[in-house]
């Protein structure tokens, strides 16, 4: 109704040009495009400079079969969403219908894939949720956030690309809210203003978007985790 078309598989690979003459090129050929936004997130490997700004981490997540309604009830009233205070945070909230549970978090050191990671992520939940050591996991899945050097997210422009990413993990109430900011900053109204535009999105030597420092980080975090426990 807007007048778009979103292209499904079609990878962008680089950008080039100048403010209002870009050129997106793409595996399935190049776009032409006035303005260009970058929002890739957890994907951004391979748009530089931003590939070297965002830090793409899995995170991982199951659904439980569908549980009784008083169950569902008794577990988390009133179908709050819930997420920890650790550095290597789980959450966790009911599916939109209010019959299942569904439990995330990062749950290895090193990347793995949805199947490997679901007992882990399934002793989790039990460790909060006894009641549902028998429960069957019907449903695992993972993608990657984006987090940042300085854990904040950040918006802006730059040489005439906009772009909105590094949500650390609060992507799915954070990422509209910026989708609007850059929006209305594409079209030059002043409602797009934001200071995150002020803040530079920092980076680290030696880093180019594949970051090889996850582990060591990771198990730090859980000592620290730990620790505090």
């Amino acid at each position: 109704e807007a007048g778009a078309a979103v292209i499904g598989q079609c990878r962008a690979e680089g950008i080039s040009g100048t403010a209002g003459d870009f050129t997106i090129s793409t595996a399935k050929g190049p776009i032409k495009a006035r303005n260009v936004i970058v929002a890739t997130n957890g994907y951004t490997r391979g748009l530089s400079p931003w590939q070297r700004q965002v830090i793409p981490i899995g995170s991982y997540m199951i659904a439980t079969e569908p549980l009784e309604p008083s169950l569902i009830r008794r577990l988390i009233p009133k179908r709050r969403v819930i997420n920890d205070t650790r550095k290597l945070v789980v959450y966790y909230s009911t599916d939109p219908a209010g019959e299942r549970i569904l439990f995330g978090g990062r749950v290895s050191i090193a990347e793995t894939n949805p199947t490997a990671a679901t007992p882990a992520l399934h002793a989790e939940m039990v460790k909060r949720f006894p009641d549902l050591a028998g429960t069957p996991v019907t449903h695992a899945w993972m993608g990657f956030v984006a987090y940042t050097f300085d854990e904040m997210p950040h918006l802006g422009e730059r040489n005439g690309i906009h772009y909105s990413m590094g949500y650390c993990g609060s992507g799915v109430s954070l990422a509209s809210y910026f989708g609007t900011k850059i929006g209305q900053q594409v079209l030059g109204l002043k409602e797009g203003d934001s200071p995150l535009t002020q803040i530079d999105v920092p980076t680290r030597p030696y880093y180019w978007g594949k970051p090889w420092f996850l582990a060591p980080a990771i198990r730090y975090y859980r000592w620290k985790d730990e620790r505090a426990a």
